[in-house]
């Protein structure tokens, strides 16, 4: 069964222009299985939490909501036999490309997260 933990970052501006708490509304909307937001999720600490909820089985997808998946690849490689991955670029295509607090950017991020979720519903997940 599909369990999606999402992982709100709220660094690099994110927490600034957007309603991060009503992102996390969102993902209970979207049923997710866990959700949490951190400041820094690309930081040492911000991945050990996402790798702590892998490893005790909370969650077997992943939801990251930040930055490019062009970017912070390193960090943000899990095992693709432990976990399904989607990541949703908050930063470039809401924060930098949006007025902040505006209704529109937070209605492109709500889109975002749900297109996240979309995809990871049609992935199949690691056997």
């Amino acid at each position: 069964m599909e369990r999606i933990g999402v992982f709100l970052c709220s660094g690099c501006g994110i927490g600034e222009a957007l309603d991060v708490a009503g992102l996390e509304k969102a993902t209970r909307e979207e049923k997710a299985a866990y959700c949490a937001t951190h400041p820094w999720l690309c930081s040492p600490e911000g991945v050990a939490s996402i790798r702590a909820v892998i490893a005790d089985g909370t969650v077997n997808s992943v939801l990251l909501a930040a930055c490019s998946p062009r970017v912070k690849t390193v960090e943000f490689a899990f095992d693709p036999r432990q976990v399904a991955v989607e990541r949703v670029a908050l930063r470039e295509q809401a924060v930098w490309c949006q007025p902040a607090h505006h209704e529109d950017t937070q209605l492109v991020a709500d889109d975002l997260l749900r297109m996240g979720f979309a995809k990871l519903a049609k992935m199949t997940l690691p056997v």
